[in-house]
């Protein structure tokens, strides 16, 4: 049995952060209820699409789980919901601003008749402040907190929505915290996690400012509220920025093309570096003078990049490869996604699983992150078609077969046929 067996999970979940959160619950082995809308999460048409309800991007955040579709705005649905969540472990809920107070399955509503609660909820922006109101997406906060690649035509956001996962972390590492203070306690509470804040985290390796040595910001910052008043091109404003805080690639931690390929290297301690320099053949004094520093860092910087990047150029990748091997510095060859799948090291730590979808047939997965010896993570089912476990949920908060059969007759819930 998982770590969250026995508890029930109700999830208001849309695209990802939220839905990839009730995954995380349901592979530790939580009943998570996933409530959708009549058409379904939006999810279930993005990316390739296999049916009606089934796409890419909804298979690969949502299995585990028990689906209802009904319409929210109904008093039924509410009422009966409203007897679900008063036995409800955790609600994870993203709702569009100001929806879960329209409808009462906000926090505090719900607290009122049941005090063990806990209530995850995932916003854009946050809850305070001249953006609260607006909702958010992975790209617009990549662009909105400079975590996309800037370029002189503009940002290029990741294709991949690291904004997203991480939230959906950050409300699992949340929500386990939030129960293990109401073992304590006997008490739930609310958690609220942003996409806004989840951008920051990724980037706390750069966003932090020490007054000593960042003050250049604070002049740089006015000088952008001037230069896009004045109508100066993004080219001119990074050209500026490169004057005040030049762009430098560290020598020995980056991506660097050998002989017949490519070769990712982490040199990122002054031992590694050292190690590296001698295999490379290569002389820096910054490692072999102790104290030395560069009459001027940034060309010393840019100068020995070229020398380790030359040093590469002149030798296969499995050359190198075996070199930083035998010396302990991390390197690996550069893959294309399409590889990953079926790499030998990912398959050896069981880190994809197969599952066979009762619609779309057979289909492998990333499998739950963390390994535990005693309460393993499982991926126990695939994602469910929409609607399939709307009798039985509904049971379960105590409607009688009559009423649900009223319900769906009147369009207010969904359940497909064959469904129980």
């Amino acid at each position: 049995m998982g770590p969250f067996h026995g508890l029930t999970v109700v999830e208001f979940g849309r695209f990802i952060a939220a839905p990839y959160c009730g995954q995380l619950m349901a592979d530790g082995g939580a009943d998570v209820i996933k409530v959708e809308p009549l058409h379904g999460d939006d999810a279930r048409r993005n990316g390739t699409r296999l049916s009606p309800t089934e796409a890419r991007q909804f298979l690969n955040k949502n299995r585990g789980k028990r689906s209802i579709a009904v319409k929210l705005s109904d008093a039924d649905v509410l009422q009966a919901l409203h007897r679900l969540l008063d036995r409800t472990d955790v609600v994870i809920a993203n709702f569009r601003p100001g929806q879960a107070a329209e409808l009462g399955l906000d926090y505090d509503t719900l607290a009122a008749t049941n005090a063990r609660l806990i209530y995850a909820e995932n916003t854009g922006f946050g809850k305070h402040g001249p953006l609260s109101h607006k909702a958010g997406m992975d790209m617009v906060l990549q662009a909105y907190t400079g975590l996309a690649p800037v370029g002189a035509d503009g940002p290029v956001p990741l294709n991949d929505p690291v904004v997203d996962y991480t939230a959906a972390m950050l409300l699992a590492w949340g929500i386990a915290t939030a129960l293990y203070d109401r073992e304590r306690r006997g008490r739930g509470q609310r958690l609220d996690v942003s996409l806004l804040q989840a951008a920051l985290v990724l980037q706390n390796n750069s966003v932090n400012h020490i007054d000593a040595v960042d003050g250049w910001r604070d002049d740089f910052v006015d000088y952008l509220e001037r230069a896009f008043r004045d109508g100066r091109s993004l080219g001119d404003v990074l050209e500026h920025r490169n004057t005040v805080k030049p762009a430098i690639e560290p020598p020995y931690y980056g991506v660097f093309q050998a002989q017949d390929g490519l070769l990712a290297l982490a040199a990122g301690g002054r031992g590694l570096q050292r190690r590296a320099v001698a295999v490379l053949g290569v002389t820096d004094p910054t490692l072999d003078q102790e104290g030395f520093v560069p009459e001027d860092i940034a060309a010393h910087t840019r100068a020995m990049r070229g020398r380790v990047a030359a040093a590469i150029r002149g030798r296969p990748v499995a050359h190198w490869l075996a070199e930083f091997e035998r010396i302990s510095v991390p390197a690996g060859p550069v893959l294309l996604k399409d590889q990953v799948l079926t790499d030998a090291q990912v398959l050896a730590n069981d880190y994809v699983v197969r599952l066979d979808h009762e619609q779309v047939g057979p289909m492998t997965v990333v499998a739950p992150p963390v390994k535990f010896s005693a309460t393993p993570l499982a991926s126990a089912a695939p994602s469910p078609v929409l609607g399939r476990h709307t009798r039985e949920v509904l049971a379960q908060a105590g409607v009688d077969a009559y009423d649900i059969e009223a319900m769906i007759s009147r369009g207010v819930v969904g359940a497909p046929d064959g469904a129980p």
